[in-house]
Formats: C-alpha cells, structure tokens, sequence
C-alpha cells in the first residue's frame, strides 16, 4: 500500500523563522557568554566590566563579545597579574571554551528558533 502526499511549504515563513531564530539566539547566546565573563573581568573601579559589548550580524548568523578599553587585551593575556578573588585574565577565552557553557549557548540558540515556531 502507498500513500501520495502533496505538501505546500510557505517559503516566506519558513525564512522568517530561521532569519529570527538564529537571530534570536545567537543574541541569546553571546548576552550568555558576556554574562558570565563578566564575572571572571578583573575589577578596580568596574570600566573594564562596563566595557563589555555584544554585537550581533545584520543577519543574526554570527556575533562577537568585546571589551573595549585601551588595556582589555593587557589584562587578558597577563595571567600572572594579581586579581581579587574570582577575578582573572582569560576572562573571555576561558569562558568561551568551557563545556558547560557553551552548552548553555547552544540550548539558548535553540530557544531562540523554538520561541518563534509559537
């Protein structure tokens, strides 16, 4: 036994969900990452910490976290520089390779697609 099925995709809608789920949650993902940097940035009178940006592509496909002080990278890379407690350098590159949270950022990409299938 067969079965013939006709199915009728609505191209524009399935566009728009994929333009808005990935925007959504590539958005959703690096707010992730720069919070938990944020956590780990050395901190003095906090500009570091405040310098933090999240951009995103027009196209929402990629997007970057960036502090944005004439000493980010120095404070960075220096790991041998003394912090307060739970303050350290590699505060981006070491949150941005832990599995755990970028399992979390991958769990908020999806979110971000499954939000707009509603």
């Amino acid at each position: 036994m067969s079965v013939k099925v006709k199915a009728k995709l609505d191209k524009a809608l399935i566009k728009d969900i994929t333009r808005y789920g990935t925007e959504k949650g590539v958005h959703s993902a690096l707010d992730h990452l720069a919070a938990v940097s944020k956590e780990q940035v050395p901190l003095d009178e906090g500009t570091l910490k405040a310098s933090c940006f999240v951009s995103v592509a027009n196209d929402g496909k990629y997007g970057a976290v960036s502090y944005d002080t004439p000493y980010a990278v120095v404070q960075h890379e220096n790991t041998w520089y003394n912090h307060q407690r739970g303050r350290k350098g590699k505060y981006l590159e070491d949150p941005a390779n832990d599995p755990q949270v970028l399992e979390e950022m991958r769990q908020l990409i999806r979110r971000g697609y499954a939000e707009r299938m509603r």
